[in-house]
């Protein structure tokens, strides 16, 4: 539990998406199940374990978009955030 808010945080200042899949817009993956999450970016540059949570890592500062996914323990994805030019906007 003691991590939880340095990743809230962490979400807060990188910019959580919540936004509704559009051209320009980040896609919701709130809830979305792991299996369809890694049908839809594949696999993770890196993971790590966060308490309760998995954290996935996405992306690259070479890549110019940094993604990172928390899932729970029902591999769901309990929250996101992205940094970077090239990461979609919300």
């Amino acid at each position: 539990m003691r991590l939880l808010f340095p990743l809230a945080l962490l979400c807060v200042v990188a910019g959580c998406a919540t936004d509704n899949q559009d051209d320009n817009k980040a896609p919701d993956a709130i809830g979305m199940n792991s299996f369809a999450l890694a049908a839809r970016y594949g696999t993770p540059a890196g993971y790590q374990h966060q308490g309760e949570y998995l954290q996935l890592n996405y992306g690259s500062a070479a890549a110019g978009c940094q993604i990172i996914v928390l899932v729970d323990q029902q591999q769901r994805v309990a929250g996101w955030a992205s940094a970077g030019r090239s990461c979609p906007t919300r």
